[in-house]
């Protein structure tokens, strides 16, 4: 009984034995590949990471947009090939408006809301005078005339409107005085008409010691054309009711007419040479024509003409007139004008 006792136990405890060996060869699917897992991803060292997210620029702050009074307009873009003439602004904005050559006036008028202020000298005294018995002499002595009596005048104009100026004017010696109040409309345009045409118009009031006053009315008709920017021709036709020099007596005829022509032709932009004409044709007339030639300086608003004819008188009155002066006794002077 012993001995069968033994040999159930025996055979219990080779049972469970054979149990426990059979528990740990078949444990699940699930914990048999976990710990398989694991060596099989860390075993692809070849395969390449996973490329970054990109990553997003930075948002920059909104630009103010400038304002249209800020934005700079480029209206017109200058042609550097070009070439400008360099006597294009001869007679333009840069230069005085040319309302004279000398004493004869031109048909253009002082710009608009402008003034053109003139200063005239002649000399009485001839420069050489050959009848002396010491011509060079006297030439040093009276200085080339100016030693002796002048001529001077005094002059003023405005520009009221486009082509449209008044003016006033004094011109005087120390024996006599003029005085001119007058208007000047230019009627026609070079730029649309091509040639300039205006009329002048006013009245002088003659003063001399120990003679009655004399008073007149005038007209002029003025004509103007510039050519090639270079040449400036002017010419007039000139009326005065009771003309006036110094060898006029109150029996000749009270009034005269001339015609005039002059030119002013502009050797640089800041030198010119001028001459004028003006003949006598009809009333009372002296036995010469009146002549004037000079030398004209131009800067931007100054002009400075040095001046040498055969007459003393500059005046609406007396430079219709003619002369009696000879040729070759010539007289000396000079115009200043200043453009505001």
């Amino acid at each position: 009984m012993t001995n069968f006792a033994l040999v159930l136990l025996s055979f219990t405890l080779s049972a469970e034995g054979a149990t426990d060996a059979a528990g740990e060869n078949t444990a699940t699917p699930a914990e048999t590949a976990a710990p398989a897992a694991a060596p099989e991803a860390a075993a692809k060292p070849s395969e390449a990471p996973a490329a970054p997210a990109p990553v997003a620029p930075p948002i920059s702050p909104p630009v103010a947009k400038p304002s249209e009074s800020e934005i700079e307009t480029l209206s017109e873009v200058p042609d550097l090939q070009e070439t400008e003439d360099p006597a294009a602004g001869w007679y333009g904005k840069g230069f005085p408006v040319p309302i004279r050559i000398l004493a004869l006036q031109t048909a253009r008028t002082v710009r608009k809301g402008g003034f053109d202020f003139v200063i005239d000298h002649r000399a009485s005294q001839a420069i050489y005078n050959k009848d002396s018995k010491h011509p060079w002499a006297d030439m040093g002595n009276n200085f080339l005339g100016f030693d002796g009596p002048l001529q001077v005048g005094l002059g003023l104009r405005y520009g009221v409107i486009d082509d449209l100026d008044v003016g006033i004017y004094r011109a005087g010696t120390s024996a006599t005085d003029t005085y001119e109040l007058d208007f000047r409309y230019r009627a026609l345009s070079q730029d649309v008409a091509g040639i300039d045409v205006g009329v002048r118009g006013g009245v002088t009031w003659f003063s001399q010691p120990n003679t009655s006053d004399a008073h007149g009315f005038y007209g002029q008709l003025l004509a103007t054309r510039l050519l090639l920017n270079r040449v400036l021709i002017s010419a007039a036709w000139l009326y005065h009711s009771n003309s006036t020099n110094d060898t006029k007596y109150n029996q000749d005829k009270a009034w005269s007419t001339a015609g005039a022509v002059g030119v002013e032709a502009r050797l640089a932009a800041p030198v010119a040479l001028d001459a004028e004409l003006v003949s006598c044709v009809a009333g009372y007339c002296s036995k010469n024509p009146a002549f004037s030639a000079g030398v004209k300086y131009f800067t931007s608003r100054h002009t400075f003409a040095l001046v040498c004819g055969n007459t003393q008188y500059i005046t609406a009155d007396g430079y219709l007139t003619n002369t009696d002066r000879q040729w070759n006794k010539l007289v000396i002077g000079f115009n200043i004008t200043r453009e505001y």
